[in-house]
C-alpha cells in the first residue's frame, strides 16, 4: 500500500498507522508509518470526544419512534415472527443491552437468538435479523448540520477527533462509512487478547483522521474508567485538554430504558468522573439535547476548542 506523502507526519509518539488490507485486522507484527495528531510546537492537543447515537446521528434515535420502528419490524419480517414494538424493547433490547453493547454478538445475534429460542429456524432468524439491522444502520446517518463542525476540525491541527459510543458492534462500520462520506479516514479501537489494536475501517488513509471507540469492541461502557483506559492505550497521545459532547442517552426514545432520566444523570456524572480519573487533563462538557439547535452546539464546541486556557466547565 502506498500512503500519500501528505499523510505522513513525524511525531510517531502520537499515533501509529499499521499497513493492512482495507478490511483487514491490524496484526501487531505489521510495519507502521506515523500518522500523527501532532499539534505543532507550542500547541496544545485537544481530545474532542463526540457521541454518535442521539448526538451526531439524530436519525438513529428517531428510528426507534413507535410508528417508524413498527414499520421497520414489519418490513424485516420480524413482526410476523412475534417481535412487535413492546417486545423489541422489553424482551430484546432491555434485558440484553449490557451484553449487546459490550460483546461482539451484535443486535443481529441477539434478535436471531430470541427468535431461535421460540422455535424459528436459525437460517430464517438470521436472515430477518440481518434485514432489520441493515435498516437500522442505514438510518443511522450523521446529521448534515454537523458538517460545519467537521469542516472546521479539518483545519485545526490541535484537535484529536474521537467518536465514542455505547452501541452494538454493527455501529462501528456504519460510523466509518459516515466519516468517509465526510472525507475522513477512520480507525476503530478494539480489545484483542488483552491489548488494544487499531483497525482501519474505510479506504481513506490521509488526514483528517477520526478514531472510533465502540463499547462493543472495547468490552465496557463509556461510564466506566476501564473504557477510557483502553481508549488511552489506543490513543497513544497525551491530550492537554478534553472536550466531550454527549447526550448521555437523553435523546433516546422514551420506551428505551437507556433514556430513563435518573440513569442519564448517573451516566453523565460517571462518564465525566471516569474521564477525569483516566486523563490528567481538564474536561469540558457540552451536554447535547434535541431541543438545542446543532448550530448553537457547534459554536460552543469550536469556542472550547479555540480556548487556549482550557478552563474546565460544565454545560447544563
Amino acid at each position: 500500500m502506498v500512503i500519500p506523502r501528505a499523510a505522513l507526519y513525524l511525531d510517531r509518539a502520537c499515533f501509529e498507522y499499521h499497513e493492512q488490507e482495507a478490511v483487514g485486522a491490524l496484526p501487531v507484527t505489521n510495519r507502521y508509518r506515523a500518522i500523527s495528531f501532532n499539534a505543532g510546537a507550542g500547541m496544545k492537543k485537544i481530545l474532542l470526544i463526540l457521541d454518535f447515537s442521539g448526538t451526531l446521528s439524530l436519525e438513529a434515535v428517531r428510528f426507534g419512534a413507535p410508528a417508524r420502528l413498527e414499520a421497520a419490524l414489519r418490513d424485516a419480517g420480524l413482526w410476523t415472527l412475534g417481535i412487535d414494538v413492546a417486545r423489541y424493547w422489553d424482551e430484546v433490547v432491555g434485558p440484553t443491552w449490557i451484553e449487546g453493547s459490550s460483546t461482539q454478538i451484535g443486535l443481529k445475534g441477539l434478535l436471531a437468538r430470541w427468535l431461535e429460542a421460540r422455535g424459528v429456524a436459525a437460517t430464517l432468524a438470521a436472515r430477518r435479523a440481518a434485514r432489520f439491522v441493515q435498516s437500522y444502520m442505514a438510518a443511522s446517518e450523521i446529521d448534515p448540520a454537523w458538517q460545519r463542525l467537521f469542516a472546521a476540525l479539518r483545519a485545526d491541527p490541535r484537535a484529536i477527533t474521537l467518536i465514542a459510543t455505547d452501541h452494538y458492534v454493527e455501529a462501528t462500520r456504519q460510523i466509518a462509512r459516515q466519516m468517509a462520506k465526510l472525507g475522513w479516514a477512520a480507525l476503530s479501537l478494539q480489545l484483542r487478547n488483552g491489548r488494544i489494536a487499531r483497525r482501519r475501517r474505510n479506504a481513506l488513509v490521509a488526514p483528517p483522521m477520526a478514531l472510533i471507540a465502540n463499547s462493543a469492541e472495547l468490552g465496557v461502557a463509556k461510564a466506566e474508567p476501564l473504557f477510557w483506559q483502553r481508549v488511552q492505550a489506543g490513543l497513544r497521545a497525551a491530550p492537554d485538554r478534553i472536550v466531550v459532547v454527549d447526550d448521555f442517552g437523553a435523546s433516546e426514545q422514551a420506551d428505551d430504558s437507556y433514556a430513563d432520566p435518573a440513569r442519564v444523570e448517573r451516566r453523565r456524572r460517571q462518564t465525566i468522573a471516569a474521564l477525569e480519573q483516566t486523563f490528567a487533563a481538564p474536561v469540558s462538557t457540552v451536554w447535547f439535547t434535541l431541543a438545542r439547535p446543532v448550530a448553537q452546539t457547534i459554536d460552543e464546541i469550536l469556542a472550547l476548542v479555540a480556548d487556549a486556557d482550557g478552563v474546565s466547565r460544565q454545560n447544563n
